[in-house]
């Protein structure tokens, strides 16, 4: 059993932020799915097949969904907190798709500063904070809280 703890720091709630007009926020789908007798956790970004983290090229809105019946954004924590102080580039955490049978939310967006004149490929790691679903047919529903570790690349890596 590990002793060690980190501290996780939340987004700034009031983010200032000016997102272009019409700009399609960046979707990042947390799927989890059985497949060939295995229970597998993935990611998925529409139009960037095989890519693992979330590119900032601008400054943008972020929308995060979990995706499979058992995961659900963690009741006790916040959806999305980051393991660096990083409030001056993340913040206005919304939540949304909300399931009132289990009090639990299925997606939030937030919004994500370009950070200009930042050195390619920087990352930023945050955590999504999830709640998995037990057993959905118990009466009072059983809960195991999770971290899932992804990255933001804020700016991305140059391409070639």
């Amino acid at each position: 059993m590990s002793t060690q703890h980190y501290t996780q720091y939340g987004l700034e709630p009031l983010l200032d932020l000016d997102i272009e007009g019409g700009a399609e926020p960046i979707r990042f789908n947390v799927i989890l799915e059985a497949k060939n007798d295995r229970i597998i956790l993935r990611y998925d970004l529409p139009g960037s097949p095989g890519q693992d983290y979330i590119a900032v090229e601008q400054n943008s809105m972020i929308e995060i969904a979990l995706i499979g019946d058992q995961l659900f954004f963690s009741k006790d924590y916040d959806a999305i907190t980051t393991k660096e102080p990083l409030s001056s580039f993340y913040g206005g955490l919304t939540y949304e798709d909300y399931d009132s049978a289990l009090d639990r939310y299925k997606r939030v967006t937030f919004k994500a500063r370009y950070n200009a004149g930042g050195k390619f490929g920087t990352n930023h790691p945050f955590n999504i904070n999830v709640d998995l679903l037990q057993n959905s047919e118990a009466e009072v529903p059983k809960w195991i809280g999770l971290s899932i570790d992804p990255d933001i690349k804020n700016p991305p890596p140059k391409p070639n």
